[in-house]
């Protein structure tokens, strides 16, 4: 399965009102694609997600933040395209979110800053 085929199982729906609320940021991390790929998945186990499904051959994985008094619960990607370049992206699992009080960007900084410590400073 190619991550283009789990981005596609989100809310589409609700994408044309702005919901749910998003965040992403894409940056670059040295090393191999394998190395990254791995990086990335012990990133997200470390930031307190849990994997729900991954495949690190096609260097993606798809993760799900628990429900908190802050919110119902966020779906996490983080994904290598062929140039390498790491995208993390966190939005609102339940779909009519209207404010998500910052919990995505939160999520997102998380895995960067566990990705940083294992891969080093990104470029």
């Amino acid at each position: 399965m190619t991550i283009n085929a789990v981005l596609g199982t989100t809310h589409d729906r609700w994408h044309w009102l702005g919901l749910p609320p998003s965040y992403e940021v894409s940056t670059r991390f040295p090393g191999s694609r394998e190395q990254i790929s791995q990086a990335c998945q012990e990133a997200v186990r470390q930031s307190g997600f849990r994997v729900r499904r991954s495949d690190l051959a096609g260097g993606w994985v798809e993760a799900r933040a628990r429900i908190s008094t802050r919110s119902w619960g966020e779906n996490v990607y983080v994904y290598l395209d062929d140039e390498n370049q790491v995208h993390v992206s966190s939005e609102c699992w339940w779909p009519v979110t209207v404010i998500d009080w910052g919990k995505n960007r939160w999520n997102v900084r998380r895995i960067l800053t566990n990705l940083t410590s294992i891969l080093g400073s990104p470029y």
